[in-house]
């Protein structure tokens, strides 16, 4: 009988011990919820000076994690992109594209799952299908051009950095974003963007 309980005290103390150095897994793998972002957008080999143009997204994205490390994410946004350029005439030309854009990406998380911070870093293919496109010249004004772009663009999307825990299941997620565009959208140009985007990811 002194064995048994011998044996049964070890049990429960290295049980204990496990249970304390071994990170419990949340129970919430998938997360869905807004975003919104604001950077700078342009197309590259324009003829001109490239200026400051500001772009904005805003949809849905999706989480899905059951690793501490490594998760994958997708999100369906409402992009405005194009180009501010300054032609050899010294005028402005204002190139708005419009597109529905699809990231997926493949996301490396650092930390643990007890830190309400985790840096991360991501990458991966980014589809982009143009519905609007618009050039407003100051000498011509405003003109309709989505016929002499592309309709579909892809690319790759990388990003660093971090979720934040707000609650049990909400998270805080922020990403500084760039793009490079690998089709051509116009003979010769390649869309290019950068920016911060944020989002709010509550667990399903």
């Amino acid at each position: 009988m002194k064995k048994m309980l011998t044996i049964a005290t070890v049990l429960l103390a290295f049980s204990a011990v496990f249970s304390q150095e071994t990170p419990e897994k949340p129970t919430k793998v998938l997360s869905v919820g807004p975003s919104v972002g604001f950077g700078h957008t342009g197309i590259r080999n324009t003829d001109g000076t490239d200026l400051f143009k500001p772009s904005w997204s805003a949809g849905l994205i999706i989480n899905y994690s059951t690793s501490e490390h490594v998760g994958f994410a997708a999100d369906v946004l409402y992009s405005i992109e194009g180009a501010l350029v300054e032609n050899n005439d010294g005028e402005e030309i204002d190139l708005t594209l419009q597109y529905v854009r699809v990231p997926f990406k493949f996301a490396y998380f650092f930390g643990t799952f007890e830190d309400n911070l985790r840096p991360k870093v991501t990458v991966g293919p980014s589809l982009g299908f143009l519905i609007d496109a618009e050039s407003d010249h100051e000498t011509d004004g405003t003109s309709d051009v989505q016929a002499l772009y592309e309709p579909f663009d892809l690319g790759v999307n990388v990003s660093v950095g971090f979720n934040l825990k707000l609650a049990k299941t909400i998270w805080l997620n922020t990403d500084f974003n760039y793009y490079t565009g690998l089709l051509e959208v116009s003979p010769n140009q390649h869309n290019s963007n950068f920016g911060l985007k944020v989002g709010l990811a509550f667990g399903l």
